[in-house]
């Protein structure tokens, strides 16, 4: 049940994070970025419950470190990047930070279908 609740969180946290982010770079919702970011922490949290809960349900370790993995990286990512390559180049760090973003939800979607995989062995 756990994983259920974590996987809707993930959906909507992650596409919620990806709008306001989207429209951030666009620069039409600067303001909202005050929401934009505890939604971001809401999903990577949501990422590493799911993941260290499909490798506690005799999932894949690797999913589970790549997860915990990915998601500091988002986090620590996302909290930098205002400040990395400012300038006319600071695209790249907002596309990476974006890839990042749809790669934890991604990562998130795959790690609950190996969990459900696992119950339904039981």
């Amino acid at each position: 049940m756990l994983v259920r609740y974590a996987s809707a969180i993930l959906t909507l946290a992650g596409t919620l994070a990806l709008v306001l982010g989207l429209l951030y770079w666009a620069g039409t919702a600067g303001h909202l970025m005050t929401m934009h970011m505890p939604l971001g922490f809401l999903t990577v949290a949501a990422l590493w419950v799911i993941g260290i809960a499909q490798a506690a349900k005799g999932g894949s370790w690797l999913i589970a470190a790549y997860a915990v993995i990915v998601g500091a990286i988002t986090i620590v990512l996302g909290l930098l990047h205002a400040a990395l390559m400012a300038g006319e180049y600071h695209w790249v760090v907002q596309g990476v930070h974006l890839a990042l973003g749809i790669l934890t939800i991604g990562l998130g979607h795959m790690a609950a279908a190996r969990y459900r995989k696992a119950s339904a062995g039981e």
